[in-house]
């Protein structure tokens, strides 16, 4: 079949397409990977523990919770599950372990929107094994892997631009994810904020995500239903005075945040010293989750049911025992996905919110505060925790309401979430994982996407004597940049730019540019005490230039020590990171 006549189109049109084609197959993609985690379920959970996962539909009709029972297989089935997934996943595509939407974070990033096909299916399948054999682990990742890894396939077919692949991954994440949560505009706006740890967008990419989510949400809603992902009683936000407990709530979501992504990286990393091989690992993670989950198997799969009992009032649960589904979904979900297994890190998220916010509000009515709405602090609870762990503050507040239906709320979630974000990034600044997405960047300039644009768009002014680098115009990113090893890549020419200082009794020092024999490395600008100066051959270098230089690294390597009152060994600057596709 002849699609030159698609690769003739202009961009905007072109993307559109993609984006309604991607939202066909989030949507149809999220059908089959819920029949596989069924079939996972079927043929691994329930034959060797006897438990079914609560439904959503059953918890909403439940009066009473779940008495306690002793699921002895539990662990037999967990431990075999992780064993499965570990063999297909180290197998054959290692980059297939952990959360499917931080891989596509860093494809955006890092891989120029490239996701291998083999990733993209053996993430499905392990994905279902793990959470059908009762893994502590969300379904949205993978969702969202599948229509980002066959979005990303189908644009290298038709020769896309790297510019337009990383649309696609987005529009395949939004898609992906708003078919598993029915939240179409929440998880639009999620797919443009979750790139950045600050607050910002990838605005350009929003249009498309929107088409694409709103397809996905269709095809779900014709298959499943309209309603809500969690059915709530009515409940109304009318005291302004709850907004003391709200706003309680949302520091403590923020405090929740911070240690969460430090506790899930943190296990990640003693399983990466455990001298045992990588197949075997995730079944360990497994044993220990079933151990866990035979006690309390409310933390197994996603726990969707057990989210909706939290969310209609935990129907009489204890303090004790929220807190204790809280943490014991914190550490499951470590293990499971620290272990080298594979799912999505979103839904438990969610599950430690929604059981905080009902711990609060279970501790207020012990000391006395009866008029407080349990599924009104589950709501705002699921909201705050997100939108701190995840630093997507915009995306949580729309999830939450249209999760569950309660835009009455919107008041509370509105303030918990913004105090959560300021709390959980106070708290995280100075830790080794600040966020639950480790391919999160700050803010697009530290993006490798828009800072090789940005220093790229730098250099041909200078070149055309169109920009004169005053001092207040060099950003810290870029001083920051410019001054270290690694200096900044110009495309792929090998050449570099870097930020050098004259010392004094360097060699330089009074010679003319001129004289100096300078070879790969050419002198771009002199930054000479408060203004900086476009050289030429006649410029004479003086004790304090700041000169920003375009070099090899050798050239560099055999410039330095000119600079310096004392040659001194320099360390050879690190060549520009490879481009290897996820």
């Amino acid at each position: 079949m002849d699609f030159r006549w698609f690769q003739r189109l202009d961009p905007t049109p072109r993307l559109i397409l993609f984006s309604v084609f991607l939202g066909l197959i989030g949507g149809f993609g999220a059908q089959l990977f819920l029949w596989l985690i069924h079939m996972g379920e079927v043929l691994i959970l329930t034959p060797l523990s006897g438990y079914r996962f609560l439904t959503v539909a059953t918890a909403s009709h439940s009066l009473k919770p779940p008495g306690f029972h002793f699921y002895w297989g539990i662990p037999l089935a967990t431990t075999a599950g992780g064993l499965l997934a570990g063999f297909l996943v180290y197998t054959f595509a290692p980059d297939a372990e952990g959360d499917g939407t931080d891989a596509v974070v860093k494809s955006f990033h890092e891989h120029a929107g490239v996701i291998r096909p083999r990733v993209t299916f053996i993430k499905t399948l392990a994905s279902a094994i793990t959470i059908g054999s009762g893994g502590s682990a969300g379904r949205e990742g993978p969702t969202s892997a599948i229509s980002a890894g066959v979005g990303s396939t189908v644009a290298r077919v038709f020769r896309l631009s790297e510019s337009e692949r990383r649309y696609i991954v987005l529009m395949g994440v939004a898609a992906g994810l708003s078919a598993i949560f029915k939240s179409p505009l929440g998880m639009a706006i999620f797919a443009v904020e979750v790139l950045y740890a600050r607050m910002a967008f990838e605005g350009d990419a929003l249009l498309y995500a929107l088409i694409s989510s709103a397809v996905a949400y269709g095809i779900t809603g014709a298959i499943e239903g309209w309603s809500p992902l969690f059915i709530l009683p009515k409940t109304t936000f009318s005291n302004p005075l709850d907004l003391v407990w709200f706003g309680i709530l949302g520091i403590l979501a923020g405090g929740v945040g911070a240690i969460l992504p430090n506790v899930f990286y943190g296990i990640r990393e003693l399983f990466h010293r455990l001298p045992v091989p990588n197949h075997v690992k995730p079944a360990i993670g497994g044993l220990v989750v079933g151990l866990i989950g035979s006690v309390l198997p409310g933390i197994l799969g996603g726990g969707y049911g057990y989210m909706q009992l939290g969310l209609q009032g935990a129907l009489g649960w204890s303090l004790g025992f929220l807190l204790l589904l809280m943490i014991g979904k914190i550490v499951t979900l470590s293990f499971t996905i620290g272990s080298g297994g594979s799912g999505g890190v979103f839904a438990p998220t969610l599950f430690v919110g929604i059981f905080l916010g009902a711990a609060v509000s279970a501790f207020l009515h012990f000391v006395g505060v009866r008029d407080v709405s349990e599924t009104a602090f589950a709501v705002v609870g699921m909201a705050a925790v997100f939108a701190g762990a995840a630093r997507v503050p915009i995306a949580a507040l729309i999830l939450a309401t249209e999760l569950t239906g309660g835009y009455r709320l919107i008041v509370p979630i509105m303030l918990a979430v913004a105090l959560s974000f300021f709390v959980q990034f106070a708290l995280s600044r100075r830790t080794r994982y600040p966020t639950l997405y480790e391919a999160q960047v700050a803010s697009p300039i530290e993006s490798p996407v828009h800072r090789r644009l940005y220093y790229e768009t730098v250099v041909d002014l200078l070149q055309r004597h169109e920009l004169h680098l005053e001092g207040d115009l060099v950003s810290s990113q870029l001083v920051e940049q410019l001054s270290g090893d690694q200096g900044i890549a110009l495309g792929k020419t090998g050449d570099r730019l870097y930020r050098l200082r004259v010392a004094a009794g360097a060699p330089v020092a009074g010679q003319e540019i001129r004289a100096l024999g300078l070879q790969d490395l050419v002198i771009m600008s002199v930054i000479r005490s408060d203004h900086s100066l476009i050289p030429n051959g006649g410029t004479v270098l003086q004790v304090g230039d700041e000169l920003i230089v375009c070099a090899t690294p050798q050239a560099l390597q055999d410039f330095t020590p000119r600079l310096a009152a004392q040659a001194a060994p320099l360390k050879n600057p690190a060549e520009p990171p490879g481009t290897e596709p996820v």
